[in-house]
């Protein structure tokens, strides 16, 4: 009898584990039931805009749901990335992520409200992007070894220009100066393309920006490219060389569009949006509207992207730590 009695409390004793269970499971095969939220944490209209909106399309189309863009700009993003962190994990509320929403912005601003990682689930890479280094025509440099050697030659002479302090194109900077132990002098300004038009007038003598900014400067012979700072050659310009294969070993800082949410979402329906996502990539057409932007269609698992978003934010902790840039 006793051992009956003890039966019957251990059944008891899981019962509302296997309720939890059975409820979080139907929820999650009855989902997506209404609108799935898409928050962009920038201003419409900008590159990040485009490809929140693309992933809206995308993810509508498989999942067969509407997908509403919510943009949710100010504060390098950081007020509409707190926003999703701190909503329900049921795959209703998810976001255009970057490395500036999730490993720049949480380490420069106290206010930021979020950490980039571990306060999110990762569930898929979208589209890769890269950046170019570039020098004004009239400096002596015609590759990067050569950059190098007239950096040591004239410490601190040399400018380079960035859209601001601690984001991606000035922390591209900082890792160069790291890894060829040169030293460079940072401009930050309000934007890439005040940084671009100073370049091109000599005001400043290096950049570290996106293909797809400068691409059009390089092409007019405006600006001088040295090499891509992707890990591979950039398909889109084939005959452009990287910069690691110059000489410069672990050079690569990944410019890439993601899709997050908030962190302890159900793992099937993480699955069904990664396979939303892998699935749309394989589209030709959209394949066509990334390179048109100067990016590439970048399919990866949950697993592989979480473990890269690890992976950055110690390479990110680093730069800024040696950017010296404080938090404000």
């Amino acid at each position: 009898m006793k051992q009956g009695r003890r039966a019957f409390s251990a059944a008891l004793a899981t019962l509302p584990w296997m309720l939890n269970s059975t409820a979080a499971n139907a929820q999650a095969s009855a989902w997506p039931s209404r609108p799935i939220r898409l928050v962009v944490p920038y201003p419409p209209g900008g590159a990040s805009d485009i490809s929140g909106r693309l992933q809206a399309e995308v993810l509508a189309k498989a999942l067969g749901t509407p997908v509403v863009v919510d943009n949710r700009a100010g504060a390098g993003g950081t007020p509409g990335t707190a926003y999703v962190a701190k909503s329900a994990p049921d795959g209703y509320t998810i976001m255009m992520a970057s490395p500036s929403s999730h490993l720049g912005a949480p380490m420069l601003f106290r206010s930021a409200g979020y950490e980039g990682v571990d306060d999110f689930t990762a569930i898929a890479t979208f589209s890769l992007g890269t950046a170019v280094v570039c020098v004004n025509p009239a400096l002596p440099i015609k590759n990067i070894q050569e950059l190098i050697a007239y950096a040591k030659a004239n410490p601190g002479k040399l400018n380079f220009g960035s859209a601001g302090a601690g984001g991606a194109n000035h922390m591209l900077g900082v890792l160069f100066m790291q890894r060829t132990g040169t030293e460079l002098t940072h401009v930050p300004y309000r934007g890439a393309a005040q940084a671009l038009v100073d370049l091109i007038a000599g005001n400043i003598q290096v950049v570290f920006d996106s293909f797809s900014g400068i691409i059009g400067a390089i092409r007019a012979g405006q600006v001088r490219a040295l090499g891509v700072t992707s890990a591979a050659r950039w398909p889109l310009a084939p005959d452009m060389p990287t910069v690691q294969e110059q000489g410069v070993a672990n050079y690569n800082l990944p410019s890439f569009s993601a899709v997050m949410g908030p962190a302890n979402m159900p793992a099937d329906i993480v699955q069904r949006m990664n396979t939303a996502i892998n699935d749309g990539l394989k589209d030709p057409a959209l394949a066509q509207r990334l390179t048109s932007a100067g990016n590439i269609p970048y399919p990866t698992s949950p697993q592989e992207f979480a473990a890269l978003m690890r992976s950055q934010r110690e390479v990110w902790r680093e730069l800024v730590r040696v950017s010296g840039v404080q938090p404000t």
